[in-house]
């Protein structure tokens, strides 16, 4: 038999994980998002670099796939997320500005950033923010 007196506690604790869990979730979902898509009429891999704040990954997509990152929740001034693309012998790199909740760059089937891509948010690569 089970008396009102353990009710409570078992309350307490669910609040308890939600107040535990709540930064978490919060980070993931205001933290912006960008997405860079290979149009699925390209021809052969698109090897990257993709640098944000000086944290590099290296990869390859293929026709019709995509790749990306995070921005930063809080980004300052000095932030900058670039992105190195060859593709046919010819290299591209674009700085991206992220939006919340996401942004999409769109890379056309020669390499170029393709007509969907707002040009808000990307401009030509230049030298980094000091």
């Amino acid at each position: 038999m089970t008396t009102s007196a353990n009710k409570p506690k078992r309350h307490c604790w669910r609040w308890v994980m939600a107040l535990l869990l709540a930064p978490i979730v919060f980070w993931y979902v205001a933290t912006p998002q960008v997405s860079f898509h290979f149009s699925d009429k390209g021809q052969g891999r698109l090897g990257y670099i993709l640098n944000v704040q000086h944290d590099i990954s290296k990869g390859e997509i293929y026709p019709g796939e995509a790749t990306g990152g995070a921005g930063h929740i809080f980004p300052n001034n000095q932030f900058f997320m670039e992105f190195n693309w060859n593709n046919g012998g010819i290299s591209h790199c674009i700085r991206v500005k992220p939006k919340w909740p996401t942004t999409d760059v769109y890379i056309g089937a020669d390499g170029a950033i393709d007509s969907r891509t707002d040009g808000k948010f990307i401009e030509a690569c230049g030298p980094l923010p000091k």
